[in-house]
């Protein structure tokens, strides 16, 4: 990659950085393109290079966010495939939690409202079908596992949790309701799927 690219990510990350910074500090309502561009100490024309409006900066923060979440890792850890999957939904969860309630909320106004709301649905979904992928590669569940519909199963479930969390985040702690989803729910979900059943 050459100097013009690098400095390209570069400012592009900067933009990405200071407005998730600045969504936890004040919210994503009380935050403005302006501060945005001044916070990253890039040109306010420089903005519309990467982003056509401050809402598209959400999708990307989700992405941003939801990277760290490493499937690879999962798979090498454990065997049973109802453990990889309970790990990954928690983590999945950890990610929205540690992002805090105020960037949790504008991911449910983003996909609740925007016109390319299913970006961030169908993100998602594709990484969570990629985890059940391989764990057919890897001969844990059976080859005829209905991934998509499982996928947007758990994935309904998780955003649910999410928008529940969102409405009443002194009452719900959405960790300890996805780990109870799981010890109630995985195991019959999954069982007709499971190789070593």
């Amino acid at each position: 990659m050459g100097k013009r690219e690098d400095n390209a990510i570069a400012t592009r990350q900067s933009l990405i950085e200071a407005a998730d910074h600045l969504i936890v500090q004040k919210g994503y309502e009380n935050i403005s393109v302006d501060d945005i561009v001044k916070t990253s100490g890039i040109a306010k024309g420089t903005f519309y290079n990467y982003f056509e409006r401050k809402e598209d900066l959400i999708f990307e923060l989700s992405k941003e966010h939801f990277a760290k979440l490493n499937t690879q890792t999962i798979l090498s850890e454990q065997d049973d495939p109802i453990i990889i999957i309970k790990k990954y939904l928690i983590d999945f969860m950890s990610v929205i939690f540690n992002s805090k309630i105020e960037l949790a909320r504008q991911w449910v106004r983003y996909i609740s409202f925007s016109e390319t709301n299913s970006n961030k649905w169908q993100f998602d979904v594709q990484s969570f079908e990629q985890l059940l992928m391989k764990l057919i590669d890897a001969d844990k569940l059976k080859v005829n596992t209905p991934v998509h519909q499982l996928a947007q199963l758990f994935l309904t479930e998780m955003y649910g949790v999410i928008f529940t969390w969102c409405i009443s985040p002194k009452t719900v702690d959405p960790i300890a309701t996805v780990k109870r989803f799981c010890d109630l729910q995985l195991s019959a979900l999954l069982q007709p799927y499971l190789i070593n059943a």
